[in-house]
């Protein structure tokens, strides 16, 4: 449908060497046809039965043709909420080294910065002196058992004991718990391997987005030292109209282009469907998945334009090359006269396997003549004579 300016001027050349053979003709012979009365209608292109024949011009009508059904929506490129993570320390310390730059790629668990904090000795020391406290539990235990079976000692104390252990082992637990957490590793300390760093560490693989801190920075629980995304996995949530949401299903095929990156659009695919509207906007939002994501210049946030394809439908439409587009509409041309063809200005829609829909902006007549083939060259002619006029 699109016509460069190239196309139009070899378009208008060939006209120019047919009219030129024309009167080569009729001045030859008084037979030929008689060259065709210049219109005064801006809409109107006067074009010879001959140069008809020349150009290969044909006629049809507007036909309905199964076409997929296509809705516009927008919105953006998004990451779920599993291939995003915001890293930061569990406890407070001094930034002693940053391992990572922005925009490298790092696989999970691997070593991001390293934290100093003199209170992670004082919770191994608490750790060691709790497992030496649960091991005096133990051994009272079990002299306060064998007293108990030979009914020598107290039940108090054999209950207390008992008791002590219980506490310890939990007391145990708990603090090798929390040094697993801060990734230091409990059977390390007991080896008396203390240490008063701590290595931040990637929860999943991807790109890192952003460095909060610098070398010196006192990094604060809650506060964001690094940003890690997973672009592999982006999807698009975009925004449907209320009168075209009941057409969405899951597993239609989306295409999408980005406003400010050029390229073929790209493809997604349907996997969920919203279940309220937002706000007062009348929207619902569809999500869809990127199909071979490959494209390694998507980022979140970018928006898109979309439309997607919601079944096949009978549309009225015409072969692509009987529509022309001229000053920013799209007109198709109708027979008026044997030598005279007017232009009608449409609406066009769905493009896809050679046919577009079309939607004329004023009712054309009963049973009208349309140019299926050959447009291009009746533009070309129109063109031709305003360039004349000027």
């Amino acid at each position: 449908m699109k016509s460069s300016n190239l196309t139009i001027l070899i378009l208008c050349g060939f006209i120019s060497l047919t009219s030129c053979s024309q009167q080569e003709q009729t001045e030859q012979s008084p037979a030929a046809t008689a060259e065709p009365v210049a219109s005064t209608s801006p809409d109107l292109v006067t074009f010879s039965e001959q140069q008809q024949q020349v150009s290969g011009i044909k006629l049809g009508n507007i036909k309905n043709i199964s076409l997929s059904a296509r809705v516009v929506a927008n919105g953006q490129l998004e990451l779920p909420p599993h291939n995003k993570a915001s890293i930061n320390p569990l406890m407070g310390g001094v930034v002693r080294s940053i391992n990572v730059k922005e925009g490298e790629y790092v696989q999970k668990g691997k070593v991001l910065a390293t934290i100093e904090n003199p209170e992670l000795i004082k919770l191994q020391q608490e750790y060691l002196t709790t497992r030496n406290q649960l091991a005096y539990a133990e051994q009272d235990y079990e002299r306060q058992n064998t007293l108990n079976k030979e009914q020598v000692g107290s039940r108090k104390k054999f209950e207390q004991a008992q008791t002590d252990v219980q506490v310890q082992r939990a007391r145990q637990k708990a603090l090798a718990t929390h040094l697993t957490t801060m990734g230091i590793s409990p059977k390390r300390v007991e080896a008396g391997q203390i240490t008063s760093t701590v290595a931040i560490t990637a929860p999943i693989s991807g790109f890192v987005n952003e460095i909060a801190v610098n070398i010196g920075t006192y990094a604060q629980p809650g506060q964001d030292m690094f940003e890690i995304v997973d672009n592999h996995h982006l999807h698009l949530i975009l925004n449907v109209f209320e009168k075209d949401f009941s057409k969405m299903a899951v597993g239609q095929k989306v295409e999408f282009t980005m406003p400010n990156v050029a390229g073929a659009p790209l493809e997604a695919k349907v996997f969920s469907l919203g279940k309220a509207f937002e706000g007062d906007s009348r929207m619902a939002t569809v999500h869809a998945e990127l199909v071979n994501n490959e494209n390694k210049n998507l980022l979140p946030g970018m928006y898109v334009n979309a439309q997607i394809l919601a079944g096949k439908q009978e549309l009225p439409a015409l072969p692509e090359e009987a529509v022309v587009r001229y000053k920013n509409k799209h007109y198709i041309f109708l027979k008026d006269a044997p030598t005279a063809f007017r232009m009608a200005e449409v609406e066009t829609g769905v493009a896809e396997n050679g046919f577009v829909e079309v939607k004329p902006v004023k009712q054309l007549p009963d049973k009208a003549q349309i140019v299926t083939k050959g447009s291009y060259f009746i533009l070309a002619e129109k063109m031709k004579s305003e360039v004349a006029e000027d």
